[in-house]
């Protein structure tokens, strides 16, 4: 039967590097038969009538899956210690030989150039909604509460596609619109200078727990209209959300870790909610939600309480690693500090640089939406597809010497808060948020330098941030 079937092969012309693949396979080589991703082959539409016995029709899926490594660059694992601490030399690799790279790691795909990045954001081939198949996958494999978990996150905006995105979003950007965000520059900069003053004399900071995060989650706080007090909490549960949306494989019980974060955080907004409403409040985002749910009936009571969630959680996670992975950019290039404290109003250009440099929501997943062939490869509807944001605005096509971080570089055309539909609500805030946070930080902490040499970045693939940033004061020279 094997030699019937290759001379079959040989008939029809296929590529030497497939017959070889079979011929493995049929010679009992298990190692091309292990399940790959989480879809066959992307481009099969093979069938073989009679000859497709359950040792042919393994031997093809070993042909399709083959095809996936044709004239691959590298096996792209990001949870590599090397690859967190670096990311960019491997997207340049992968932008250079494998643009559309298919990573055993990841069961999927990954596109890092500039161009595909925007489309895959903008277009309509790629769906948002990948909190479903997870659930699904979930209750397949006997994880009920797993799955629960994936069907609260899907009711999450940014894992929607229109028209429900259209409706959830259009509720939450009036929060978020360049009126209402100036009017909290005020309090932005009281809440910057209360942070820096309790840091007034200390030798040591932790730049993260004692500024960058307090900072963005106070005031999402007083966005959302829930109290500051409960900050501690807040930070604990999204470091545990954070495990479970950003996949920290580093983390064995991010499912479960992220889960009870998930289901903790649904039970406070409940109250939340319900103090609110019996209060007859009108002042604040949630507020607004409530008005909308009760009034127009234009959301559930679940998407009220899932969407102030993720306004938390995404509300201060961007401004909290652009606030560390900046400075930390700024303690590594000592002169494009100074040339930023000597000229504050080079603030704005230094904030989009980092955003580019170091893009702090450094990937998103879609799922395909069709079928579709990008650089020769065969994308398959279901396929899930890792959009590298962070690689596209490494990208040399678009950006010259990307490599090089340059605080008077032209702002413009990074895509660090997205592109298209699903373009960040919230990245005015964060761009003013940055910019009074560091004109006072290198106004009032001139003397801080690296307290341990190398940086602790977290391991997810979703997020590029630090885990701490420890600071030691060094008096300047005279």
């Amino acid at each position: 039967m094997a030699k019937a079937f290759i001379d079959i092969l040989k008939a029809v012309e296929v590529e030497q590097q497939q017959r070889q693949a079979i011929v493995l396979a049929l010679r009992g080589d298990q190692g091309l038969l292990e399940p790959v991703g989480t879809s066959p082959m992307p481009g099969s539409k093979a069938d073989f009538g009679p000859l497709a016995v359950p040792a042919v029709r393994a031997t093809m899926s070993a042909v399709h899956r083959n095809q996936r490594y044709r004239y691959r660059a590298m096996d792209y694992d990001p949870y590599r210690p090397e690859i967190i601490a670096d990311p960019y030399p491997a997207y340049r690799q992968l932008r250079a030989e494998d643009p559309v790279h298919w990573s055993d790691k990841l069961g999927g795909w990954v596109l890092t150039r500039y161009d595909d990045v925007k489309e895959a954001l903008h277009g309509q081939r790629f769906s948002a909604d990948r909190a479903t198949p997870f659930a699904d996958h979930m209750a397949a494999k006997d994880e009920p509460e797993i799955a629960r978990v994936g069907r609260m996150l899907g009711r999450w905006v940014v894992f929607n596609d229109p028209p429900r995105h259209t409706v959830l979003r259009r509720l939450l950007f009036e929060a978020f619109s360049p009126k209402m965000i100036d009017g909290l520059r005020g309090q932005i900069a009281e809440t910057v200078d209360a942070l820096l003053d309790d840091l007034t004399g200390r030798d040591r900071i932790d730049l993260v727990g004692d500024f960058a995060f307090p900072l963005p989650a106070i005031v999402i706080a007083h966005v959302l209209g829930v109290p500051e007090r409960d900050l501690d909490q807040f930070r604990a549960w999204s470091s545990d959300l954070a495990t479970l949306v950003g996949n920290a494989r580093a983390t064995p019980d991010r499912y479960r870790r992220g889960g009870r974060a998930l289901l903790a955080l649904t039970e406070y907004f409940e109250g939340v909610v319900a103090e609110r409403r019996r209060q007859g409040s009108e002042a604040a985002l949630v507020d607004r939600l409530i008005a909308a749910r009760d009034t127009d009936d234009a959301l559930n009571e679940d998407e009220l309480v899932a969407n102030c969630i993720l306004i938390l959680f995404a509300g201060h996670e961007t401004t909290t690693n652009l606030i560390a992975n900046g400075m930390a950019l700024l303690l590594q290039r000592p002169g494009q500090m100074a040339a930023l404290r000597a000229e504050p109003a080079l603030t704005a250009k230094a904030i989009e640089e980092m955003l580019r440099f170091e893009t702090p929501a450094h990937s998103v997943v879609r799922i395909a939406a069709e079928d579709q062939t990008l650089h020769g490869k065969d994308i398959r509807r279901g396929d899930r597809v890792f959009v590298m944001i962070g690689a596209a605005n490494h990208d040399p096509a678009m950006f010259e010497q990307p490599e090089h971080f340059d605080i008077m570089r032209k702002p413009g055309r990074h895509i660090a808060f997205g592109y298209g539909p699903h373009f960040c609500i919230g990245a005015h805030l964060a761009r003013v948020e940055g910019r009074v946070a560091f004109e006072a930080l290198l106004r009032r902490l001139p003397e801080m330098s690296f307290a341990e040499e190398t940086l602790d970045w977290i391991d997810t693939l979703v997020l590029r941030g630090l885990r701490s940033l420890p600071l030691v004061r060094t008096p300047l020279a005279a």
